[in-house]
């Protein structure tokens, strides 16, 4: 390509010294003049093709750049598709039956469960609900007492004394008062339940995520500490720019205010200049002298002159 330019600018040379000499020696040829032309759109032509030579070249290099990026990036994707497909090879997989296998069967569980509730005490977070009254007081029997006399002897002989009659006694009760009974024991007179109640399933977490998620916010990483704050800066940038468009408009009908007294003051100043200037103008006029009629001149002492001047 560059020896096809180099060759017409050669050419487009010679043609042109061949038009000056020509011209020179005072006798231009039309054929001379006519080679250059040819000359000049050849080199036109062919400098349009160097261009999109150029051009091509540039788009030639973009392209092989950015099939280098590609070759690239396949050769890491192949890459990364041969250890992922390597460490699913080597992992190892679970089998599952076709048909549920559980070590213990519902029956079992069910009966176990049945068995150990008798037993079990409910957790100490339940709700208190209504209070069993304890077992009836059970009260001890009273046992006679009494105090044998000793025997008296009299006359030489013996006398013995029956007993005496029993002493009436409180019966003692054995139970503890009912206060004492629930603070020794909080969970004393409830009904145990083997499940939660529905109150303490709706206060859970599981119910808060289903909340959340009902609201279209996703539960993980979700603080509440966190969305609190973000809400709060929202309401102060909310308030905060009411302020500003509050001060704002505040300024803006200052100005306008300002802007409209000062016009007023401006037309009553003008209107007071108009009325000052009109009434010094009537004053000067009624000062002023009448202005004299200027007398029109006569001309007959003219013609008596004349007439002398005849006679």
């Amino acid at each position: 390509m560059d020896e096809l330019i180099d060759a017409r600018f050669d050419r487009l040379e010679k043609a042109l010294t061949s038009l000056i000499n020509s011209i020179h020696q005072y006798h231009p040829s039309t054929a001379f003049a006519k080679d250059l032309d040819a000359a000049d759109h050849e080199l036109g032509h062919d400098l349009e093709q160097l261009q999109a030579h150029q051009s091509n070249h540039l788009r030639l290099e973009t392209l092989r750049q950015t099939s280098s990026t590609l070759d690239a990036q396949i050769k890491s994707t192949l890459q990364s598709l041969a250890s992922t497909r390597k460490d699913i090879t080597t992992t190892q997989t679970t089998t599952f039956p076709s048909t549920p296998n559980y070590p213990v069967s519902y029956a079992e569980l069910l009966n176990y469960a049945r068995r150990i509730s008798k037993t079990t005490m409910p957790p100490a977070g339940m709700a208190k609900q209504d209070v069993v009254k304890p077992a009836p007081e059970t009260s001890i029997a009273p046992t006679p007492s009494g105090t044998q006399s000793p025997a008296a002897t009299m006359n030489g002989g013996s006398v013995s004394t029956p007993f005496a009659p029993p002493s009436a006694t409180a019966n003692a009760n054995t139970s503890l008062p009912e206060i004492v009974t629930q603070y020794l024991n909080p969970l004393s007179g409830q009904p145990f339940i083997p499940w939660p109640t529905e109150n303490a399933i709706r206060n859970g977490s599981l119910a808060a995520n289903q909340i959340l998620a009902e609201k279209g916010i996703e539960p993980r990483g979700y603080d509440p500490a966190e969305e609190e704050e973000r809400k709060k800066r929202e309401e102060e940038s909310r308030k905060q720019k009411e302020e500003e468009e509050k001060l704002a408009l505040e300024e803006r009908e200052r100005k306008i205010r300002e802007q409209r007294e000062r016009q007023w003051r401006e037309e009553r100043e003008r209107r007071a200049a108009a009325d000052a200037s009109r009434e010094n103008g009537t004053g000067a006029a009624a000062a002023a002298p009448a202005r004299q009629e200027p007398k029109q001149f006569q001309f007959a002492s003219l013609d008596d002159d004349d007439d002398d001047d005849e006679e």
